[in-house]
C-alpha cells in the first residue's frame, strides 16, 4: 500500500503540523499545515484510497477489474481495522497556509517495533492540479522533522517502479531502496 501512527491532536499547537514558507519554482509555497481528517473526512480519503488501489492492482495484473474494488477494501479494512482510530495511524489534510486550501492529503503510522520507533508513510496524495509546487516536499519535510522528533531513525515508504515521478522526488529526498519485490509472469 503506497500511500499510513502519532497522534497530531494534542502534540502540537492546535493538533497541526506546520512548516515554514519555501520555494518552489515560480511558486511562493506559504505555510503547510497537516491537519487530522475528521470521520466523514477520513471516509471520502479512504473511498478515494480504495478506488486507487483498486485501479492500480488492475493496471499490474494483481487483481481482475470485477474484483479489484471489493479485494481493495477488504484489504484496507484489514490494515485499518479501526478505521481512523487504527492504533498508531494517523490521516491528516494537506493545507496551503496562504490561502486555507486542501492541496492533499497524507496517511502515515508511527509505532514501536522491536526496541525502534517506526514512521512510515502509507500514502501521500497531491491534488492534480496543485503538483509540481513543492507540497510533497513540504510534507515531507515536516514529517522527517517530526520523526526524528519522536525518536525515529529513519522514515520509510514504498512506491511502484512505474511511478518514475514519485521516486524522483523521494531519492531527492534522501530515500533509498531498501527491499525490492519481484514478480515473474508463469505458464
Amino acid at each position: 500500500m503506497a500511500a499510513t501512527g502519532l497522534t497530531l491532536r494534542g502534540r502540537t499547537s492546535g493538533g497541526h503540523l506546520s512548516l515554514r514558507r519555501l520555494k518552489s519554482g515560480r511558486h511562493s509555497l506559504g505555510m503547510v499545515r497537516l491537519v487530522p481528517m475528521n470521520e466523514a473526512e477520513f471516509r471520502e480519503s479512504f473511498e478515494r484510497t480504495v478506488a486507487r488501489r483498486a485501479a492500480d492492482s488492475v493496471h499490474r495484473g494483481v487483481w481482475t477489474k470485477e474484483r479489484a474494488t471489493e479485494a481493495a477494501r477488504v484489504e484496507l479494512e484489514t490494515f485499518l481495522p479501526r478505521g481512523r482510530e487504527s492504533p498508531g495511524h494517523h490521516f491528516a489534510k494537506v493545507i496551503d497556509e496562504s490561502n486555507g486550501k486542501q492541496v492533499g492529503e497524507v496517511w502515515y503510522f508511527v509505532r514501536e517495533e522491536g526496541g525502534k520507533i517506526r514512521f512510515w508513510v502509507d500514502w501521500i496524495w497531491t491534488d492534480p492540479q496543485e503538483r509540481r509546487r513543492g507540497y510533497a516536499t513540504a510534507v515531507f519535510q515536516r514529517l522527517s522533522h517530526e520523526a526524528a522528533k519522536l525518536g525515529a531513525e529513519r522514515m520509510g515508504l514504498y512506491v511502484f517502479l512505474d511511478n518514475p515521478h514519485a521516486i524522483s522526488l523521494y531519492t531527492k529526498l534522501g530515500f533509498s531502496a531498501q527491499v525490492m519485490a519481484m514478480t515473474k509472469p508463469v505458464g
